[in-house]
């Protein structure tokens, strides 16, 4: 399933962490550096498969464990609701 961020949030990267604003859940969201470069792809239209590419180049891991952290993430941004399938 291919995912976009969803519209209405603010987000910025501040000392390579990424912080995602919910203003309607009134929340602050702090991503580390792999999650910040998988927001970034999320945003930028990029499917798993290549967020798990540049995870696996930015951090020298397994293709395995790259597909895994993203899977695993990209379902914890979904539960939070600060993404969406794309249409």
């Amino acid at each position: 399933m291919s995912c976009t961020v969803k519209k209405g949030l603010a987000y910025r990267k501040i000392d390579g962490l990424m912080f995602v604003v919910d203003a309607a859940g009134e929340r602050l969201h702090e991503l580390n550096q792999t999650g910040s470069l998988i927001w970034e792809g999320l945003a930028a239209g990029k499917s798993e498969a290549g967020l798990a590419e540049a995870v696996r180049a930015e951090f020298e891991v397994d293709e395995r464990t790259a597909r895994g952290d993203v899977s695993a993430f990209v379902a914890e941004l979904s539960k939070a609701g600060l993404i969406i399938p794309k249409p």
